[in-house]
Parts: structure tokens; C-alpha cells; sequence
């Protein structure tokens, strides 16, 4: 048999599969905090059977492969107005297949094979597979959990002591996945100094852009001296609950950088989905109230974890996790969510969000109803009660 790619060779499996195992079986009532969900339905007029599929144009021909007029404008006006991207136009707008598929078509446009992307941890796991993927070199930079433990920390001389002659770019994500830091104007300021100083990309991920508790989100590109070298992912995943409908997008740097974006994002899916496209339009045009209700409810979430969860960790400041500290029951969590697993509650190891968080577990509080939640939560609280 001929060999596989030797970047797909290396790639993490899935360590979720082993708590799956413990769950084959199980009957009782489960408490999935281990994926990023929403426990929201979509807004109603974004929701399929209701939105009208047909608004864009007729969903079963070929489509704009950059997504369609009406929605790159609708979303350079909300990224003028919302995030303060000032100079985004509908030509800066260019949809994806999710935030997923924004993130490696922009990879591939920006960096080269053997470039190095500068990866803070901990960090959202299929980041650095994408990286990988593309035939990048991911340097974890251990950052996000430094920063909560201590906020005083020089942001700048964390990350500028692993530049090197092959850096390319920075990735960025603030709400952070998995430790909900929402980085400060102080922090993002250091960011933007070491990209500015050795003329790096930042790949600026705003998933969790609405759900920001403690702090306003703000879009790095606002900073001196970055719209020229950052890309903006967003994605309606997380502000609308869309996730299974796949759609994203990105704000990119006119000119070269949104061209070589925009041929690879054609050279990979074409076009995103007309129909889902039209759902995402109904989401912008009518989801404010869910975008409140969602964030309401998310913050009263993360206080009930913050009130209720007996484990350390650092109270979220947005998105929808915690990364919950286990060390003190050994260096590798993974006993102790097998055992969890076997009733029912699963939490992500912590080992895919990068080195030397083997000993953490991240716990997702959007994914689920809050009764769900505070059942969920002391069931984790008796079973780290319990002598091992």
C-alpha cells in the first residue's frame, strides 16, 4: 500500500475515544460538558423550515465562491459597527464551510511549508492540527492559564522569546477555548508590538466574540498598525447555534492577502451552501435578542460553575468553558474522567489543548440546561470527594 502523508501520521487522536468507551452501555442520564455546544435552539428565523432558502438564489446551482452579495455586506456592516473594522468592506468579507474552514484556507494563503505559526496555549485544539496539516510548525507558547494565574505577566517578552527566522504568525483566540480568558487592550497591545516588530500575521480567532462576561471582546485588527496584517475569523457556530449548518467567515487585509484567501477557499469547497447561507442572513437580520439571551444566560452559567464546582480553577471571563486544575489527584486527569465517564459526565482531557496540561479537564457550561449543569456538577464534586 502506497504511504499516507507523514504531517496526517503524526496527527493526535482522538483521546475523547477512551471516555467514549466508558459510556457504551451507560443508560442513565448523560452530562456532555465535553463539547462546545449550545443549548439554545437557533433564533426561529434562521432555523431550517422556516428560513426561505430560495432568498439568495437558487440553492441547487453553483453560488459566489467568495458567498453571496447581500451576506458579505450584511457582515462588513456589522463588523464596521460591532467590531470596529472600519475599513471592511463586503470585498474583505469571504465566507467559509465554518470558522474551521476559514482557519486552514487562511494557513494555506500565509504561510509556507516549514513556516512556524506561534500557538499560545492552552489553546483550541484543531488549531495546531490545522497547522499541522498544512505542513506548518506549531511553537506552543504557554500563555492564556500564565496570564489568569498572573495578570501582570509581559505578554510581549512571552511570546517574542520564540520568534525565530521561520515565524510567520501569531494565532490568537480571545474569549479564549479552553480557559474563558478574555484578553484586556494591554495584552492585545503586546501582541500587535511583537507582530508589528518582526512583520508576523496574527489569525485573530473571535469565536466566542459575544459571550465575552468580564470585559469587552475587542478585535485586534482595531489596534495601531493591524488591519494591514491581521485575519479576523468569526463564526455563527457559537453566536447563533448554527454550528451543524457549517458557515464562517473571515475579514482579511484587501489586496493580496484576501486574493490568496479567496483563490484557496475556491480551491477547497467552491462555494458555501446558498440555503445556508440564507439562514445565516435570517440569523444577522433577526438574532439580536438571541445574541442577549444567549449571553445572559451563558454569564449565569458560568457563575453557577463558579459557585458550585468544588475544583480549582479560574472563574470564566467568557466563551463557555473553565479548564478545570485536577493535578492534585496525579499529573494525567484521565482516571478520574474515566471514572466520571462511567456515570454518565464527560469533560475534554487536557492534553489536546497542548503540553504540560495533561492534568487539566476543560468543562463546556453552554452545552446543556442548568439543571443539567448543577447535576452534572456535583456529580464531579462527590466523585473528587471520593478517596482514589
Amino acid at each position: 500500500m502506497p504511504k499516507i502523508a507523514r504531517r496526517v501520521e503524526t496527527l493526535r487522536a482522538s483521546l475523547f475515544s477512551t471516555l467514549a468507551r466508558r459510556l457504551e452501555g451507560y443508560e442513565g442520564k448523560r452530562y456532555p460538558f465535553h463539547i462546545g455546544d449550545h443549548a439554545h435552539a437557533p433564533p426561529e428565523a434562521a432555523r431550517l423550515g422556516t428560513v426561505d432558502v430560495t432568498r439568495l438564489g437558487n440553492p441547487y446551482r453553483y453560488g459566489h465562491p467568495s458567498g453571496e452579495p447581500a451576506l458579505r455586506a450584511a457582515l462588513a456592516e456589522k463588523l464596521v459597527r460591532q467590531n470596529g473594522l472600519r475599513w471592511v468592506t463586503a470585498d474583505h468579507v469571504q465566507i467559509g464551510s465554518g470558522a474551521t474552514h476559514c482557519v486552514s484556507a487562511t494557513l494555506q494563503a500565509l504561510t509556507d511549508p516549514g513556516d512556524e505559526v506561534l500557538l499560545p496555549s492552552p489553546y483550541w485544539p484543531l488549531s495546531r492540527g490545522i497547522i499541522q496539516c498544512v505542513g506548518g510548525v506549531a511553537v506552543e507558547v504557554p500563555l492564556y492559564q500564565r496570564l489568569l494565574e498572573d495578570p501582570g505577566l509581559d505578554v510581549r517578552r512571552t511570546l517574542e522569546a520564540s520568534v525565530g527566522p521561520r515565524t510567520r504568525m501569531i494565532y490568537l483566540i480571545t474569549p479564549n477555548n479552553p480557559n474563558g480568558l478574555v484578553l484586556d487592550e494591554r495584552a492585545l497591545e503586546a501582541v500587535a508590538d511583537v507582530a508589528r516588530r518582526h512583520d508576523l500575521w496574527v489569525l485573530s480567532d473571535e469565536a466566542y466574540e459575544t459571550t465575552a462576561f468580564a470585559r469587552p471582546h475587542v478585535s485586534i485588527a482595531t489596534l495601531a498598525g493591524m488591519a494591514d496584517r491581521t485575519v479576523s475569523v468569526f463564526t455563527f457556530s457559537k453566536t447563533y447555534a448554527l454550528a451543524g449548518l457549517r458557515i464562517g467567515y473571515l475579514a482579511a487585509p484587501g489586496g493580496a492577502a484576501r486574493d490568496a484567501i479567496g483563490k484557496v477557499a475556491t480551491h477547497s469547497v467552491y462555494n458555501t451552501a446558498q440555503a445556508i447561507q440564507s439562514a445565516a442572513l435570517a440569523a444577522i437580520e433577526h438574532g439580536a435578542p438571541f445574541i442577549d439571551q444567549c449571553q445572559q444566560g451563558f454569564a449565569a452559567a458560568a457563575e453557577l460553575v463558579r459557585e458550585r464546582l468544588r475544583a480549582p480553577f479560574h472563574a470564566a471571563q467568557g466563551g463557555s468553558y473553565v479548564f478545570v486544575d485536577l493535578r492534585r489527584y496525579g499529573p494525567d486527569a484521565m482516571p478520574i474522567l474515566e471514572r466520571l465517564a462511567s456515570r454518565g459526565v464527560t469533560l475534554a482531557p487536557g492534553a489536546i489543548f497542548g503540553k504540560g496540561y495533561e492534568g487539566y479537564a476543560r468543562l463546556c457550561y453552554t452545552a446543556t440546561d442548568r439543571e443539567t449543569l448543577a447535576e452534572g456538577l456535583e456529580l464531579i464534586n462527590a466523585e473528587l470527594a471520593r478517596p482514589t
